[in-house]
């Protein structure tokens, strides 16, 4: 009998510790849309297919900065500080020290996509294909609309490529570099 009542204790223990964990998350409160606060802006009906659309005239003087071309124009004073000691190891053959160096960089600006095709590169002359495609696409995934930099992540795509043995992917990846060049001189 005591075997039974501290197996029902232990069984209780338990199913309470594994019910604590078991929390359904709290969602915030509703907006309360009776408030005087809350007005919302009557949605815009969609227009008709046939109908033009009203789209804002590009103001004269006006127009979006064109994105950076090179890591100078997209990076602070400390990343260029660590891109140049990288250059330095690199030109000396310390490929392995210039890689170190980069992911340093990268530590300060995460979100550089410059950083990322440096280090894709240092990856191809370490001939490191896989991660030399996987560092491109980093960069592409962080570029946005930079076709600057979509281009030669795409050429970095192509030589890793071309480095595996797979020539119709290298090819594609060419093309796309292609692509990217031919927007640089709009």
């Amino acid at each position: 009998m005591e075997r039974t009542g501290a197996g029902i204790l232990a069984a209780a223990l338990v199913g309470l510790l594994l019910a604590g964990c078991a929390q359904r998350p709290v969602a915030p409160p509703p907006p309360d849309r009776d408030a005087p606060d809350a007005e919302a802006p009557a949605p815009r009906p969609l227009p008709d297919a046939d109908e033009p659309r009203d789209e804002p005239a590009p103001s004269s003087g006006e127009q979006a900065p064109p994105p950076p071309r090179t890591a100078a124009d997209a990076s602070g004073p400390a990343v260029l500080a660590l891109l140049g000691r990288a250059d330095e190891q690199a030109a000396a053959g310390e490929l392995d020290l210039a890689a170190a160096t980069v992911e340093r960089a990268l530590n300060v600006e995460p979100r550089n996509p410059f950083l990322y095709q440096r280090l894709a590169a240092l990856r191809l002359a370490q001939d490191q294909p896989g991660q030399t495609e996987a560092l491109a696409r980093k960069s592409n995934s962080l570029a946005g609309d930079n076709p600057y930099v979509q281009a030669r992540n795409w050429e970095l795509i192509a030589q890793s490529r071309r480095m595996r043995g797979d020539n119709v992917g290298a090819d594609a990846a060419s093309a796309r570099a292609e692509y990217y060049r031919g927007r640089t001189s709009r």
